[in-house]
This record gives structure tokens, sequence and C-alpha cells, in this order.
């Protein structure tokens, strides 16, 4: 499918993923969070956690032998925080696509828009992320 506003309102499956300690620890410490060494134990995840949590869309690809693609902007909505042992259930949908002209060429901008929610189908995070796809 190509990159263009057909993609629009295309949703994944719905996808469901558990917060392990382990792997909050291990993006905590990637990231440097200041909060490991508080010494208290961690009961939640970080709000840019949800970043590792990877999901496709149908008919969405990216060709890296002849696109490029560059993380542009995230932003997060929390209903409340991420606990970790939870497991969490994620769609991720294309909100928008649209054309740029920048200094190096032509560009697609992709808005894509996760929903997270919990075992009992309640919201606890909107992820808000825009890529921008370029062609090498």
């Amino acid at each position: 499918m190509p990159l263009d506003s057909s993609l629009v309102g295309q949703s994944s499956s719905p996808h469901t993923f558990e917060v392990t300690r382990e792997a909050v620890q291990r993006f905590m410490e990637a990231a440097e969070d200041p909060a490991l060494q508080d010494g208290n134990p961690i009961e939640y995840a970080p709000p840019t956690f949800p970043t590792t949590f990877r999901v496709s869309i149908p008919g969405l690809e990216i060709d890296t032998s002849t696109m490029q693609l560059l993380h542009g902007e995230q932003e997060y909505n929390y209903t409340r925080r991420l606990r970790i042992g939870e497991k969490v259930t994620c769609v991720v949908r294309v909100v928008n696509v649209r054309e740029r002209s920048g200094r190096s060429g032509n560009m697609t901008l992709l808005i894509s828009e996760t929903t997270g929610t919990d075992s009992n189908q309640q919201p606890i995070f909107t992820a808000r992320s825009t890529s921008i796809i370029r062609t090498k």
C-alpha cells in the first residue's frame, strides 16, 4: 500500500503486552532515568515506556532500501499510570498522512495514534506519534 491518504483510518489488530519489571528496568537504564537511583522499588512504568510496544498496521510497509524513517514527535495522554505486572492491549491507527517539501526533498508525515487499555477494557493511555518518511 502506498504511503498516502488511503492509509488514514487503517488500524492494527489488538496486541497484548505485559509490563514486566525487567523490561521497565532495562528501559529506565537505557534512558538513564534518575528514579533508579532513589532506591525505591519500581511500581510504575515511565510515561514514555509505551514506545516499546511494537504494533504493525496492515498494509503499511517501510522499504528501508528506498526510504528513510525519522522519528518526529511523540505525545502521551494518560488516564492513570501504567503499573508493573499488568497487561496492556494496544491498537494503533493511522490518523493522518501528508506530504511536505523540505530542504532535502519531499517527505511524508505519518501521524499515528496508539491506544492502550487494561484487562477490563478501560483506557490507560493514548500515544500520538509523528514519523517522517523520506525517499533516499
